[in-house]
């Protein structure tokens, strides 16, 4: 027994692979999450892996890490080899020197408030020589198309831009294996188009990358292999051929005379630095509309001005004819509703049954919506999960429970960050029955960079650039225009994996 361990060890030594030996894993004794799993990554090639929500794509990736088990607990059997090396075997700063990994959550891996630091933050654990430091801080930021950022504030970027950071940080450590946790979540289609050919290059050099992606047409071009978790094994998977934007007419419904918002003038800054600039728009009722640009371009801070998040330092916002800030906030609790780009930052309470019924508690409707609230929580395949605490979710878990607590209560307006990450399809299904269900009446306003998302399922599409409107019309019409001006990547994005 010993003699054929040493023998596949001996083997295995030298080789340039990432691989599991018939791993199963569970976070508790009673749901297996992996089982007897094999799986193998080669420096110089990257695979794509798609599946469900929930699947357990993340676990895996936290197992090929080494975060489990050595930080996070569970049942794990089988083994990881690193070039070679048992990974249990090794100590964490001794695998993320071999294998680093960019979380879903980006922002839970950004240490440091300045984006050169936090590039610099992992050479200089490993005692790298000053000059080498700044070198790689540099050449990693250029490579993600943020050396224009090396100064910045990391509390001032944009979803986007914290996650083209987090793949810096990462590359600044020369690692021979990267994986990538949903990469194309929070960028614009210039992000992503950077992005890949930065995969490419790293490929080049050597490096194995593992792609966990819903949105997998991006990358089919620079993929050696795809993949797909489900029923705690992995298969090669088949995408459908047809992967092209279809133009879908919209009825031009004439919008009512009264607008939901109304936004004049509108201008916001951060620290001197301004986001919003001069912008004038309307919402009518009956709308889908898809909020749009590139990382930085001030969508994120807009809609949180339309929530009463923010305060403009400009013009006003009126909501049904009231200036925002004049409006009581009950009144908006009850009439809108904002889900947020992170789902970690929208959970409160310890339970999900109790984190779904926590609007319904502020707006004292608890006893009559508790019926809705099942529904709610059965039809985003959460009801059987509503004793557990929503921290243990998957982020997709995470990001539907966000939706079904926020719209428990129908409001009139749903505004939405990137509803769609983490999401399978079953998860997009769910979401965009939800924002179907507040257009009639109402008006659903949802950032996104998917481009199908918006010929076929809404009625405009807003895009922004450096603060402002650029253009503002329907969508298949308003991409056509977009190519013409320079943005010819949001013609062409998009591509779920069939589940």
């Amino acid at each position: 027994m010993g003699s054929t361990s040493n023998n596949t060890r001996d083997w295995l030594r030298g080789m340039e692979l990432l691989q599991t030996r018939d791993i199963t894993f569970s976070y508790d004794e009673e749901k297996v999450i992996l089982q007897s799993l094999d799986f193998s990554l080669s420096q110089g090639e990257i695979v794509i892996l798609g599946g469900p929500t929930g699947s357990g794509k993340s676990t895996l990736a936290k197992i090929l890490a080494g975060y489990i088990p050595h930080r996070i607990e569970g049942q794990l059997t089988g083994i990881v080899y690193v070039n070679g090396e048992n990974s249990q075997e090794l100590t964490i700063p001794q695998i993320s020197k071999r294998v680093s990994l960019v979380q879903q959550d980006v922002e839970s891996q950004l240490c440091t408030l300045r984006v050169a630091d936090e590039v610099a933050f992992g050479p200089e654990n490993f005692r790298e020589d000053e000059e080498e430091i700044i070198e790689r801080v540099n050449q990693s930021l250029d490579s993600v198309g943020i050396l224009h950022l090396k100064n910045r504030s990391t509390v001032a970027l944009s979803g986007g831009e914290k996650q083209r950071l987090a793949v810096a940080s990462i590359l600044s450590i020369q690692p021979n294996y990267l994986i990538l946790d949903e990469p194309s979540s929070s960028l614009d289609p210039q992000g992503v188009t950077k992005l890949k050919q930065t995969l490419v290059d790293l490929k080049q050099n050597g490096l194995g990358l593992l792609i966990i992606e819903h949105q997998v047409k991006p990358f089919l071009p620079i993929a050696d292999r795809t993949l797909k978790l489900d029923n705690k094994k992995i298969t090669s998977i088949e995408l459908s051929s047809s992967t092209q934007i279809q133009r879908k007419s919209h009825a031009n419904y004439p919008p009512s005379k009264a607008p939901l918002f109304r936004c004049n003038d509108l201008s916001f800054s951060y620290d001197n630095s301004k986001v919003i600039s001069n912008l004038s728009v309307e919402f009518h009722r009956d709308e889908v509309v898809a909020l749009m640009g590139n990382n930085g371009s001030g969508k994120t801070t807009f809609i949180s001005l339309l929530a009463g998040i923010l305060e403009p330092t400009g013009g006003d916002i009126l909501l049904s004819g009231i200036p925002i800030n004049k409006t009581p906030r009950n009144d908006i609790v009850q009439n809108l509703a904002m889900v947020f780009q992170n789902p970690n930052h929208q959970i409160f309470e310890r339970t999900v049954w109790d984190e779904q019924n926590i609007i319904l508690d502020v707006l004292g409707t608890l006893e009559n919506g508790q019926s809705e609230s099942k529904q709610l929580l059965s039809d985003a395949n959460l009801y059987s999960m509503r004793e557990r605490n929503p921290f243990s979710l998957s982020y997709g878990q995470k990001r539907r429970l966000n939706v079904t607590s926020t719209t428990v209560h129908e409001p009139r307006i749903l505004l939405l960050d990137e509803p769609f990450i983490g999401q399978d399809k079953s998860g997009r299904e769910f979401i965009l029955e939800r924002i179907n269900d507040i257009k009639k009446g109402g008006l659903a306003i949802v950032i996104t960079h998917d481009s199908q998302f918006a010929v076929n399922h809404c009625d405009r599409l807003v895009f922004m650039d450096q603060g402002t409107i650029l253009l503002d019309g329907p969508p298949a019409q308003t991409l056509d225009r977009l190519a013409s001006l320079g943005f010819p990547e949001y013609s062409d994005i998009g591509g779920v994996v069939d589940d």
